[in-house]
């Protein structure tokens, strides 16, 4: 027998646990966007992503664990954006903020987040791995990318969060209200607007070095 045989009748590769891992996380997904966190089953995810159930509790031990992980896949997506956005400050929270907005008005993302809005008013545990979701993926981007333009990192975790907030405002309330999602147009647009009121507010104060030039 081969090597590659005998790699593919014990445990898999690495490329081939990382796939299965990403298929078990998408449709995972896909399950709670379309069935709400407590209508999702785990059976069903596992049965849909080809793994059984005894690999699937091996990686999560719950269903919470399961939806934690989904949420940050999710969050992580345009984080790898941030660090190779150029120019200055404005260019770049601009940019950030129009990569965010179009990332949550996907199909997926919007429904993740109905499902949040309507069941973590009452689970607790829903409500935390949602906040710190939005802290590590939104927020903590943002105090990079404002420290390395002179903000003083004492400052720079409120400054972030209240952008981020800004920043998503119109998305959320177009959610909440049910209505039409954002244009890619009006998504810069809007970003443009959030991304000049709150630098002509922060500017005098809290910016200590000039950024970038664009």
């Amino acid at each position: 027998m081969n090597q590659a045989n005998t790699r593919r009748a014990g445990r898999p590769t690495p490329a081939e646990a990382a796939h299965k891992q990403h298929v078990l996380i998408t449709t995972a997904l896909d399950e709670f966007a379309q069935m709400g966190f407590h209508g999702a089953s785990l059976r069903t995810i596992a049965e849909k992503a080809q793994v059984s159930t005894r690999t699937l509790y091996n990686h999560y031990t719950d269903k919470l664990a399961l939806f934690e992980a989904c949420l940050k896949f999710s969050g992580r997506q345009i984080m790898p954006l941030a660090p190779h956005m150029k120019g200055s400050l404005h260019k770049r929270l601009t940019e950030y903020v129009t990569a965010m907005l179009a990332l949550l008005t996907t199909p997926q993302a919007r429904q993740i987040a109905t499902l949040i809005f309507r069941e973590a008013s009452c689970f607790v545990e829903l409500r935390r791995i949602a906040q710190n979701q939005f802290f590590d993926n939104q927020v903590m981007p943002l105090v990079a990318m404002l420290e390395a333009a002179g903000v003083d990192p004492a400052n720079s975790g409120t400054l972030a969060r209240q952008f981020a907030i800004m920043a998503t405002g119109e998305w959320q309330s177009r959610l909440l209200f049910g209505l039409p999602e954002m244009t890619p147009a009006e998504m810069k647009d809007h970003a443009e607007l959030v991304t000049g009121i709150f630098l002509s507010g922060i500017a005098a104060t809290h910016i200590a070095q000039a950024s970038p030039a664009g």
